[in-house]
C-alpha cells in the first residue's frame, strides 16, 4: 500500500517532531501552501477564508502564490488575533499586495472559487459565531470550493461534523487524515487529495487499500489446478423465520465469484426445500433443527466442516437462545478461519469471552450498533472512536474486527487498514451477507483474514457501483453486487 491515513493526534505529533528536527515551522507552512494551490482552479474569482489558527496561514500563504500567478484573489479575515506563523505571511501578503486582506464583513460569497482555511484538521465540536455563519453562507454559495486539508468543522480523527464546509475538493498536507473517511467525512470531503511537504509521520500509519492492493491477492491461475486447489468453505445460518434463499445463494455465489473452489450451505433441514431449487453451485449440508432453527449437534458440526479452510457463520440464524453461542464455541474451537456476522454477532454480544481462548482464527463484521453491543458500549461512543475501538477490541480479544461504515476499519490489533471506496448503493439488506461471502471465498484459498476483509470489501463495493449503472444506486440488491463480482475479477 503506497497510500496511508493518520489520526489528528498523529499528525501533530509528526509535525512538531519535524520542526524539532530542524524545519522552521513557516518553511513547511510556505510548502502547504504550493501543495494547495495546484489545486485551486485558473481563473475568476478566488475568495480565501482565513480562520485565526495555522489553517488560516495556510491560506495567507496560498492567496500570496495565487496573486503572484496573476489570478484574481481577495482574503477574507475572520480574526486579527492569529498564530504566529499566520501573522508572518499575512504580513507579506498585505505589504506586497495592498488591499488583498478584507475583514469578513466585507463578503459578499460570489466567487467562483472559494479556499476554506477556517479550522484545521485539530477542531473538535460546532462551529458557534461567525464561523458558524461563514459555514453556512459559503455552503450556500454556488461557487467551487477547495479545502486546505480538512473541510473546516470536520474532526479530522473521526470525521464527525455538526456543521463543516462542504468541499469539493480537499488537499490534505502531507498525508490523508482518517476523518476524511469515516462517519460524515466523504460527505464533506469531496475529492479528496495529498500533498506531500516533507514531513516524516512519527506514529501510527492505517494503509488504504487500492485496486492494486486487492489484484495482488489474485494470482493467475495455473492450468494444472482443481476446486481442491482453491478451497472449501461453508456458511453456517438460515432458519424459517429468515428462510433467505436469494440472500444465502447470493452469499454462496460471492464466495465463488471470489475464487473459492467449493461452497457448502449449512442450514436447518425445515428450510431445505425452501431453498434448495436456488442453490445450483454450492453443495447443501443438512443440519439438525429446533423449531425451525439451527440446533447445536457437535458431530453434524464436525462433518459438515470436515476439510473446510473457512467458514462464515450468523447469517440468518435467528435468536435461537444459547444454541448458536454453542455453535459458535464449537466452531471456534477448530483451526479453522471464521467469518462471524449478523446473529452470530448477536450469540457472541452474549459472552465475548469464548473469543480469548478460540483455536480459531476469528473475524468479526460488526456495524457500530453491533459493535456497541459487543463492547458495551453506546452507538454514540463507537462513531467518535471507531479506530481506537476497534483496535481495543482486537488486542483484548485476539481477533480481527471489521468495523463497517461509510468507509470500513479493519484491524488485528497490530496493524489497521481503511477502505474508503464504499457506495450507497450497499445500503440495503443482504449487503453484508454478500460482503461475508466474498470474505469467505478469498480466505478459503489460503489468504489472511486481515486480507481478505480488506480486498472483499474493496471488490463489494466496486461492485455495487457497477451494479448502480444499470439500477441506480436506490435499485441495487445484494445479489446484483455478487453477481458483479466476475466483472471485476474476471481476467
Amino acid at each position: 500500500m503506497n497510500e496511508f491515513a493518520v489520526t489528528a493526534a498523529v499528525m501533530a505529533a509528526s509535525d512538531r517532531a519535524c520542526i524539532e528536527g530542524g524545519t522552521p515551522s513557516p518553511e513547511l507552512m510556505s510548502r502547504a501552501a504550493e501543495g494547495i494551490a495546484k489545486h485551486v482552479p485558473r481563473g475568476g474569482r478566488i475568495y480565501v477564508f482565513c480562520g485565526k489558527g495555522n489553517n488560516g496561514g495556510d491560506g495567507y500563504a496560498c492567496a500570496r502564490i495565487l496573486l503572484g500567478r496573476g489570478e484574481d484573489a481577495t482574503v477574507f479575515a475572520l480574526s486579527d488575533d492569529i498564530s504566529p506563523d499566520s501573522a508572518h505571511y499575512r504580513k507579506l501578503l498585505e505589504s506586497e499586495y495592498p488591499g488583498s486582506v478584507r475583514p469578513i464583513g466585507e463578503c459578499d460569497y460570489r466567487f467562483d472559487t472559494a479556499l476554506d482555511c477556517l479550522f484545521g484538521t485539530g477542531f473538535k465540536g460546532e462551529p458557534k459565531g461567525v464561523y458558524a455563519e461563514v459555514i453556512d453562507r459559503l455552503n450556500a454559495a454556488r461557487g467551487f470550493v477547495v479545502a486546505a486539508d480538512i473541510a473546516s468543522g470536520l474532526d479530522g480523527t473521526n470525521g464527525i461534523a455538526v456543521k463543516a464546509v462542504k468541499a469539493n475538493v480537499t488537499v490534505a498536507v502531507q498525508t490523508f487524515k482518517t476523518g476524511h473517511f469515516l462517519n460524515d467525512g466523504k460527505d464533506f470531503s469531496g475529492k479528496v487529495v495529498a500533498e506531500d511537504i516533507g514531513i516524516p509521520i512519527v506514529g501510527e500509519k492505517y494503509g488504504i487499500w487500492r485496486a492494486e492492493d486487492v489484484i495482488a491477492l489474485f494470482p493467475k491461475r495455473k492450468n494444472n489446478t482443481n476446486k481442491g486447489s482453491y478451497g472449501k468453505c461453508a456458511i453456517v445460518g438460515g432458519c424459517e423465520k429468515y428462510v433467505g434463499a436469494v440472500k444465502l445463494a447470493a452469499m454462496g455465489e460471492a464466495a465463488l465469484r471470489s475464487g473459492a473452489g467449493l461452497c457448502s450451505l449449512c442450514v436447518p433441514k425445515s428450510i431445505l426445500a425452501a431453498i434448495s431449487t436456488d442453490v445450483v453451485e454450492c453443495t447443501l449440508s443438512p443440519m439438525p433443527d429446533l423449531g425451525g432453527a439451527l440446533a447445536f449437534d457437535e458431530a453434524a458440526l464436525d462433518d459438515a466442516l470436515t476439510g473446510v479452510k473457512a467458514v462464515a457463520v450468523g447469517m440468518g440464524m435467528g435468536a435461537n437462545g444459547g444454541e448458536n453461542l454453542k455453535i459458535l464455541k464449537h466452531i471456534f474451537a477448530k483451526n479453522v478461519k471464521t467469518v462471524v456476522d449478523a446473529d452470530g454477532l448477536n450469540a457472541l454480544a452474549r459472552d465475548v469471552t469464548v473469543l480469548d481462548a478460540a483455536a480459531a482464527d476469528v473475524l468479526i463484521t460488526p456495524h457500530p450498533g453491533e459493535f456497541a453491543r459487543l463492547t458495551g458500549r453506546s452507538i454514540g461512543e463507537v462513531l467518535a472512536s471507531p479506530i481506537a475501538l476497534a483496535e481495543e477490541f482486537a488486542r483484548a480479544h485476539r481477533c480481527t474486527v471489521m468495523l463497517k461504515g461509510a468507509s470500513t476499519f479493519v484491524t488485528d490489533g497490530k496493524r489497521g487498514a481503511l477502505v474508503v471506496n464504499g457506495s450507497p448503493a450497499q445500503s440495503k439488506g443482504g449487503s453484508g451477507d454478500t460482503l461475508s461471502g466474498a470474505i469467505l471465498g478469498i480466505a478459503a484459498q489460503g489468504n489472511s483474514l486481515f486480507d481478505s476483509a480488506c480486498a472483499a470489501t474493496w471488490l463489494c463495493a466496486e461492485a455495487a457501483k457497477r451494479a448502480a449503472a444499470d439500477h441506480g444506486e436506490t435499485g441495487v440488491l445484494a445479489s446484483d453486487v455478487a453477481k458483479q463480482l466476475k466483472n471485476i475479477l474476471g481476467r
